[in-house]
């Protein structure tokens, strides 16, 4: 069992407060309307007070979605290592445990099993509340990325695809510019996404959205912005802050 790493500290460690956060962000996000069936999200994984408001815009979405597998992919913060790594051990959380499925169809490289890239990392873990809230009962396939072949992984992707599967990629945006600056370089990477241009995305899980882009270019998916901010928005110092966006993928 991956026992909890940031509980405490991106978001609460006590089952009663998580769930009232969770419920209190998602009931205060926009409700949006889809141009079509949901595919995938990208969201941001910062400490709850924030990110949370602009990842709540998205989850919002999965309310009454029919989801039972998830494919959660974030970049790797505290361990180099070469390959994408897989999560075999079910995850815990607050609000219970969040089951893995079966890793042994997927391990072929670059897909591998290296479980330290997962004891720390809090790109996976801080989405699986909110997945937990929306979701209820699923399955999860939680890789984290280290330096590897994008299009390999994107092929392993959509080769794991079915119509009950979610794609989440976890990532943030620009780090510790100034406000204005941040929203101008923000800008021009959440452009380059939505254009599918694999080129210039100031982010640090650029390698997971950069797969994504690719699942979505062979399958017809499309990009849409739900929000954007930066934690000058939502935790008030503009002096050096940090970009969110979430962004839904629709066919």
């Amino acid at each position: 069992m991956r026992k909890p790493a940031v509980a405490g500290m991106f978001y609460p460690a006590q089952e009663k407060k998580l769930k009232e956060e969770v419920v209190k962000y998602l009931s205060d996000a926009r409700k949006q309307k889809l141009d079509g069936k949901l595919k995938a999200l990208i969201v941001p994984h910062a400490g709850y007070e924030y990110s949370a408001p602009i990842a709540a815009c998205a989850f919002k979405l999965l309310e009454k979605m029919p989801f039972k597998k998830v494919i959660l992919i974030g970049p790797s913060h505290h361990v180099y290592f070469e390959g994408a790594s897989i999560a075999a051990e079910d995850f815990i959380t607050p609000l219970g445990v969040v089951r893995c499925g079966d890793v042994d169809p997927w391990l072929s490289p670059p897909i591998i099993k290296f479980p330290s890239a997962h004891l720390k990392e809090h790109s996976l873990e801080v989405q699986l509340p909110f997945l937990q809230g929306m979701l209820g009962d699923f399955e999860m396939f939680a890789i984290v990325l280290g330096e590897v072949d994008e299009e390999e992984v994107a092929k392993h992707i959509i080769e794991h695809l079915d119509v009950d599967t979610l794609v989440v990629i976890s990532s943030d945006l620009s780090h510790y510019q100034p406000y204005k600056e941040a929203q101008n370089k923000d800008k021009e990477s959440i452009n380059h996404v939505l254009k599918s241009d694999l080129s210039d995305i100031d982010a640090c899980g650029a390698a997971p959205i950069r797969v994504l882009i690719r699942v979505a270019k062979s399958l017809g998916w499309k990009p849409k912005l739900l929000d954007y901010r930066n934690s000058g928005d939502t935790a008030g110092d503009k002096s050096r802050v940090v970009g969110y966006a979430a962004i839904v993928y629709t066919k």
